[in-house]
């Protein structure tokens, strides 16, 4: 059995920018394993996010926006985000990036398998071979792996994207959809996303936050329907199709079983409100690799979600699955009352009480105060 200091289950986002740092700030000397079933050398995902700040890999942001629309039923707006930058990264180029960094370093083990077990002493087994770590950065575990008491909301966040490319001038390339909740909702919480990257090409989203998946072909038909009666676009070549599933839940994800830490999605490093992650996750993980490089404990202080936030994402969870308010109508109330920058300032929990307060006023308060006390009994 092979010995190693660290090893990393899972090659994504987590897996690799902790790999990253560890071995760029101060831990090239020990002995890190990777391992993932797939090479990643297909661009199978795309990451977003927004900030006000450059992040650790704003040399790989393929696209940025300095406005985003918003669009329902009852509200229409066009934001100026500044001092906010919503920003792309494409997987394939975040691989090749952390194929070339990371392979300079001797201490570096990369394999391509399937892991097959992991163990709480440490040992990861796949179909090739068997490994052993003094800590194991997991990212493999999947939502339906954990058992999830009926107290807590499972939502999922699912998503069937295209990258698409026209002939004649269809985008405006300076400005991104965030949310056109403008289509058939079906009971659900459903809406278009649009990232232009030119006035010829875009990945356009189709969007769902509920408890289950759609068959298949649902997407596409919700694709095509964005796509041809809200875009006006039916002239069009796909260039690459992707699809994605994200929980959005109030479960508070086990961070460790023996030398096991869980990371990522894994770990609960996701905001369970907005599902978004990448960059949540840097900021996590930047103070786990210094906590490793100083010979501390890798959870100690790390700077995850303050309670209240925790309390907040879990009222509009609740709300969502209680169905007495229509997403599309939450949503626009928080957009027309407050702003983009004000809600984005809130979903990256940096705001005051009072800010909150303002934020909770402006959405259905019966429904939000029922919820927002429900959680204590969490």
């Amino acid at each position: 059995m092979r010995q190693f200091d660290y090893i990393i289950a899972g090659g994504g986002s987590a897996g690799l920018t902790l790999a990253y740092l560890l071995l760029t700030y101060g831990n090239s000397e020990k002995t890190t394993l990777i391992i993932d079933k797939d090479d990643k050398s297909v661009n199978d995902r795309t990451w977003c996010f927004w900030e006000k700040e450059v992040n650790l890999f704003e040399n790989l942001v393929h696209k940025q926006w300095a406005k985003a629309a918003f669009s329902s039923p009852s509200f229409k707006k066009t934001f100026d985000l500044q001092p906010y930058s919503y920003k792309m990264i494409k997987g394939k180029e975040f691989y090749d990036f952390m194929k070339l960094e990371l392979n300079k370093f001797k201490n570096l083990t990369w394999l391509t398998e399937n892991i097959t077990e992991i163990s709480p002493d440490g040992s990861v087994n796949t179909t090739k071979g068997n490994y052993k770590g003094s800590f194991v950065f997991n990212s493999t575990t999947e939502l339906k792996d954990f058992k999830i008491p009926s107290k807590h909301v499972q939502f999922l966040q699912h998503f069937k994207g295209r990258f698409i490319q026209t002939e004649q001038p269809c985008f405006d390339p300076d400005t991104m959809t965030y949310m056109d909740f403008r289509i058939d909702q079906k009971g659900d919480c459903r809406f278009g996303y649009v990232l232009p990257l030119s006035p010829n090409e875009a990945l356009v989203e189709y969007t769902i936050f509920s408890e289950q998946l759609l068959q298949p072909e649902e997407y596409d038909k919700g694709l095509d329907d964005y796509l041809n009666n809200f875009l006006k676009i039916e002239d069009y070549k796909v260039i690459e199709d992707e699809f994605g599933v994200i929980p959005m839940t109030d479960f508070p994800f086990p961070s460790k079983d023996g030398k096991i830490i869980n990371i990522g999605i894994s770990g609960g490093f996701v905001k369970p409100s907005t599902g978004y992650t990448f960059l949540r996750s840097q900021h996590i993980l930047k103070k786990m690799a210094s906590n490793l490089t100083q010979q501390k404990d890798p959870l100690a202080d790390l700077p995850h979600q303050k309670k209240r936030f925790l309390k907040y994402d879990s009222t509009l969870l609740n709300v969502l699955k209680n169905g007495e308010h229509s997403g599309a109508q939450i949503f626009s109330d928080l957009f027309e009352k407050n702003g983009a920058q004000a809600v984005f300032k809130f979903l990256d929990e940096e705001t005051n009480m009072a800010e909150e307060m303002k934020i909770m006023s402006s959405t259905p308060i019966l429904a939000f105060g029922k919820a927002f006390f429900k959680t204590f009994g969490k």
